[in-house]
């Protein structure tokens, strides 16, 4: 069975050319697979340099659970924006979060953990988009939510 890790289908740089976010908020570090209309596998290595580290409990450091949520949301947008750009919709825009459900927390991420996302698109209505996603470590889940976004013009 192939390794998803090995699979590079964006990397971070292609990933800033389609949402605006920029360190330190940027969560995720690639995609690895993406089908459009239907689902997109990211992931992000945590690192202890992550300043999220410094302040988060700096004996010992947590990555936050809204983080996790925030890269789903983020992989989310990836997947939203450029399947709405196949579907001709080429605009300039950005997905901001309209609301978070169903969320539960597992696992704690630490210093060294690669977090595997999956996001899923349960349903998709004009500019709005509604996603299933969950974060994993070590094929473990790490969090989970159902959200939507409304996409926007950027400005």
């Amino acid at each position: 069975m192939d390794n998803i890790f090995d699979k590079i289908a964006m990397s971070m740089d292609d990933i800033k050319k389609v949402i605006p976010h920029r360190d330190p908020l940027l969560l995720i570090d690639c995609v690895h697979e993406i089908n459009l209309g239907k689902n997109i596998i990211t992931s992000k290595i945590l690192t202890k340099d992550e300043p999220v580290f410094r302040g988060h409990f700096p004996e010992n450091p947590i990555y936050p659970g809204v983080y996790y949520l925030e890269a789903i949301a983020q992989s989310g947008a990836v997947l939203g924006l450029i399947t709405r750009k196949e579907m001709g919709i080429v605009e300039s825009n950005i997905g901001f979060l309209s609301s978070i459900d169903d969320v539960r927390f597992r696992k704690p991420g630490t210093p060294g953990n690669r977090v595997k996302y999956e996001v899923f698109v349960d349903k998709m209505r004009g500019s709005f988009l509604w996603l299933k996603g969950k974060a994993y470590i070590n094929d473990e889940v790490a969090a989970e939510c159902s959200l939507s976004m409304a996409i926007s013009p950027h400005k």
